[in-house]
């Protein structure tokens, strides 16, 4: 599995230019593993279901998570069973019937009572997403926050979430309150969370107290459809409305049209691929900055799924991409790094016989490369080492790079080493985050010293 967290906060400088603001970034969670924040929750959820040595996980929720957990599962060898209730078309459509509970025939108790029983008579991992294992949820999600006020440091204005359940807000919150304690940033940035105009319970109880003049006391009236958020695990509406309140932030409704309208428009000025379903947290953060009601600072919108449109592809067609091609991108591309193109020329015509080379694409366009060869030892030092990676100008920040070395991470099982200029504290950044470490300096012979 690809490294989990950690993704990419890449700086919108033509939606600055577009809006008028200064600084935009965007927190691009689809590059995580499976494309989606819900991969940060459901490797927790699977590890906390092999902690506890249960027969599998029983998840339920959004396409979106269901699929993550899967996936993840999947990937740990885990079995997973999804319940299928009345209405749920979807699901019969969306996942393997093999994996499904039917309890369409269930006329008794809550859904939430149904799969409690299921779980508890079959030793099974409740993953249910509905206030089922908050705190793990939270936990999972404060690391968004905490990687954001890591790579932005202080002054930062503005959070941009989607609001569903609430984790994210609350998450959010959480991570920037440990980086405050530590002293790491100085204030909390502002967290507006955005949703659709009806049909959201916190949004619906926000608005609710909002008229009613109340939200300052949190003197919210617990109805029977809001009353689990209060009980046990799943008091979410007051740890959301609390996180928005001591960030002075708010919660601001989407119609359909500007979320459709918002998505297009990130696509065309960034490159940047979000499904509709995820977009409300851009939506509300363009729909702000059109009324004026941005000012520059450093403003953060996460987007669920949301990922550079770039394609890797591996090449094994040295006709149309040949050694020379390759070869001068690299030194066009690595800019102060480059070295003699003797050197280039020798690295690529070694990593075409026995080595690797990935490209990324855009439309059919070259926007980065990958060369990896193959140093023929098993054990003395790793059988492959990175010669070149590097992006056209325009790329850097949206993960591009991230993407081309996990590829190569597990094309080469992991036996892969890699040389940085000492000076190029960027690259050393990126490389030991994704878990390459300092082992020793290389020295090159140099003739008449």
């Amino acid at each position: 599995m690809n490294r989990l967290g950690k993704t990419p906060l890449m700086r919108a400088k033509k939606l600055e230019k577009y809006l008028g603001v200064k600084q935009i970034y965007l927190k691009l969670e689809g590059t995580n593993p499976y494309g989606h924040k819900y991969d940060r929750v459901a490797v927790v959820m699977a590890k906390d279901a092999m902690n506890h040595k249960k027969n599998g996980l029983l998840v339920d929720g959004s396409d979106d998570y269901i699929s993550s957990v899967i996936q993840v599962c999947k990937n740990y060898g885990l079995t997973v069973r999804v319940p299928l209730f009345k209405r749920e078309k979807w699901k019969e459509n969306l996942l393997n019937s093999e994996i499904m509970i039917d309890f369409r025939a269930n006329g008794t108790g809550s859904r939430h009572e149904i799969v409690e029983k299921y779980c508890k008579e079959n030793n099974f991992y409740n993953a249910y997403n509905q206030y089922a294992n908050k705190h793990l949820s939270t936990i999972s999600l404060q690391k968004i926050g905490e990687e954001i006020a890591e790579k932005l440091g202080n002054d930062i204005s503005t959070v941009f979430t989607q609001l569903s359940y609430g984790y994210t807000v609350s998450g959010l919150y959480n991570g920037f309150v440990n980086k405050w304690v530590e002293g790491e940033i100085n204030k909390y940035p502002q967290i507006f969370s955005c949703t659709i105009p009806k049909g959201n319970i916190i949004y619906d109880d926000y608005k609710k107290n909002m008229e009613m003049g109340q939200l300052e006391d949190y003197d919210i009236k617990v109805n029977k459809y809001t009353r689990n958020l209060f009980t046990g695990e799943g008091a979410l509406l007051e740890d959301t409305l609390k996180a928005i309140r001591d960030t002075g932030g708010k919660i601001i409704s989407i119609d359909e049209k500007l979320l459709k309208e918002s998505v297009q428009f990130l696509k065309k000025q960034e490159n940047i691929i979000l499904s509709t379903e995820e977009g409300y947290s851009f939506a509300g953060f363009y729909k702000l900055a059109r009324e004026g009601k941005i000012k520059n600072g450093k403003h953060v919108i996460v987007l669920n799924d949301g990922k550079s449109d770039i394609e890797l592809c591996r090449v094994t067609d040295f006709k149309t991409y040949s050694k020379e091609t390759i070869s001068l991108w690299i030194k066009d591309w690595m800019q102060d790094y480059y070295d003699p193109i003797e050197e280039t020329e020798d690295a690529v015509a070694s990593a075409i016989k026995t080595g690797f080379i990935i490209i990324a694409f855009r439309d059919d366009t070259p926007q980065g490369v990958c060369v990896v060869v193959n140093l023929g030892f098993k054990d003395f030092i790793p059988t492959y080492h990175l010669a070149y990676i590097c992006t056209k100008e325009g790329n850097k920040g949206r993960g591009i790079a991230t993407g081309l070395i996990n590829q190569m991470i597990e094309l080469t099982e992991g036996k892969l080493s890699l040389h940085v200029d000492l000076d190029n504290k960027r690259a050393r950044k990126l490389y030991e985050k994704l878990g390459f470490k300092t082992s020793y300096y290389r020295m090159i012979y140099s003739e008449g010293h």
